[in-house]
C-alpha cells in the first residue's frame, strides 16, 4: 500500500522508516475495528437513546451494542498518540503535512454535507451561512472529530519532547491530573451540580487519551527487552496482559450499559447520557481493553490485502458512512426493521461494505486518495 498519513480517522498511517508493516499490523487491525464501531454507534443510537422502554428487550438489544461500540472514539486517539508521538518532525513539516491531510478532505466532506443538509433540511440556507457554520460548528453530527484532531495536532510539538524524556512517575502525575480534570469533574458536575473551580487546562477532553496511546503502546510485557523510554515494562506476563484486556472490555462495556439502564431510570425516566460519554472511567477502561488486546493478541499475522484496504478507506468511511445509512433508512433497510439485536448487525453490514465500496471507488480517481 502507497504511504499512507490520513488519520483514518484520527490513527495516523505509517511511513517507511518505521518497522515492516507486520509489525505494526495490530494497529491496522484495531483501526478497522474501531471503524466499525463507529459505525454500530449510529446504527444503534436511535435504538438506545429514543425509546424510554428500558426494561424490554428492544431497549436493551441497543443499549448493549452502543455500550459495546462507546471506545471507538477514544481508540482513534489513542491510535494517534501511538503513532504520531513516537516520530519526530520538524515542525514547519508537522504542520504542513498533518493539516494538509485532514483539512482538504474534511473541507470537501464538510461541503458534501453542506449541500446534501441544504437540500434535506433547507439549512444552510446561504453560501455565507455554510462559511459561518464550518468555522463554528460540525456541519453534520459526525464531523465534529475533525475539530478534535485539529486541537490534538497543535499539542503535539508540546507533548512530543515531553513524552520522549517522561518517567513512569511523570506519566502517572499527568494521567492523575487528567483523571481529576476529566473525570472527577464531570463526575461532581454531573451527578451532584459541584463545579471544581480549578482550570486544568492541558488535563481535560482527549489529551489523556492521547498520551495513553503513546504510554500503552510502548509497555513491553515482563522478560521482554525495555524499550527505549521511561515507561516501565508490565510486571504481568504477555498471556496475563490478554487476560487483563478481555476483562477491562467486559467491566467497561457492562458499566456502561448498566449505568445507562439506572441512570435512565433514576433520572426521571428520561435517557441519560453520562455513561456513553467518551471522557468517563468505564469508557476508558473498554478502550484500553481494546487497545492492549490488539497490540498483544492481533499482530501474529501478516495484514491481509483486505485488511489493508480497509484500513486505508477508513478515513473516508468515517465521512461516508452517515450519508450511506441515510440512504438504506430511505429505501427502508433500518435497524428495527427486524429486532435490532439482529437488526442493527445487519444494517451495520450493509453500511461498512457499501461506504466501503464507494471510498475505494473514490480513491481509484484521479485525486480521490487527497479527499479520503
Amino acid at each position: 500500500m502507497n504511504e499512507q498519513l490520513t488519520v483514518a480517522p484520527l490513527a495516523e498511517h505509517h511511513e517507511s522508516r518505521q518497522p515492516p508493516r507486520h509489525a505494526l499490523a495490530w494497529a491496522d487491525r484495531l483501526r478497522n475495528i474501531a471503524t466499525l464501531l463507529v459505525i454500530i454507534i449510529h446504527a444503534s443510537g436511535s435504538v438506545a437513546e429514543g425509546n424510554r422502554q428500558y426494561d424490554t428487550l428492544f431497549w436493551w438489544s441497543g443499549n448493549i451494542w452502543d455500550s459495546l461500540a462507546r471506545p471507538a472514539v477514544p481508540l482513534f486517539v489513542m491510535l494517534s498518540g501511538f503513532l504520531l508521538l513516537g516520530k519526530d518532525y520538524e515542525l514547519g513539516y508537522f504542520l504542513k503535512r498533518r493539516f494538509s491531510r485532514v483539512v482538504l478532505p474534511a473541507l470537501f466532506w464538510m461541503l458534501v454535507y453542506s449541500v446534501y443538509n441544504h437540500l434535506v433540511k433547507g439549512t444552510p440556507a446561504t453560501v455565507a451561512d455554510a462559511i459561518r457554520g464550518i468555522v463554528e460548528r460540525p456541519v453534520h453530527y459526525h464531523l465534529w472529530f475533525i475539530y478534535l484532531i485539529i486541537g490534538l495536532y497543535m499539542v503535539y510539538p508540546i507533548l512530543r519532547p515531553w513524552v520522549r524524556s517522561a518517567s513512569e512517575r511523570d506519566y502517572w502525575y499527568f494521567f492523575g491530573a487528567c483523571i481529576i480534570g476529566t473525570w472527577v469533574y464531570k463526575i461532581l458536575w454531573v451527578f451532584f451540580g459541584i463545579s471544581i473551580g480549578i482550570y486544568f487546562e492541558l488535563f481535560t477532553n482527549n489529551c489523556g487519551y492521547f498520551v495513553l496511546g503513546y504510554y500503552l503502546g510502548n509497555k513491553v510485557a515482563g522478560g521482554q527487552p525495555v524499550a527505549a523510554t521511561g515507561i516501565a515494562p508490565w510486571k504481568i506476563s504477555e498471556k496475563q496482559i490478554r487476560r487483563l484486556a478481555v476483562l477491562l472490555i467486559l467491566a467497561g462495556t457492562g458499566i456502561t450499559a448498566v449505568g445507562t439502564w439506572w441512570a435512565s431510570k433514576a433520572y426521571g425516566g428520561v435517557f441519560h447520557p453520562y455513561f456513553y460519554d467518551y471522557l468517563t472511567p468505564n469508557c476508558a477502561m473498554a478502550a484500553a481493553g481494546w487497545f492492549l488486546l490488539a497490540k498483544w493478541s492481533m499482530n501474529k499475522a501478516p495484514l491481509l490485502d483486505i485488511e489493508g484496504a480497509l484500513a486505508a478507506a477508513s478515513f473516508g468511511m468515517y465521512f461516508a458512512h452517515v450519508l450511506v445509512m441515510d440512504w438504506w433508512s430511505q429505501v427502508g433497510y433500518f435497524q428495527t426493521r427486524i429486532h435490532p439485536s439482529v437488526g442493527i448487525p445487519c444494517v451495520v453490514g450493509l453500511i461498512a461494505l457499501m461506504a466501503f465500496a464507494l471510498i475505494t471507488f473514490i480513491r481509484a480517481l484521479p485525486g480521490g486518495q487527497k479527499i479520503t
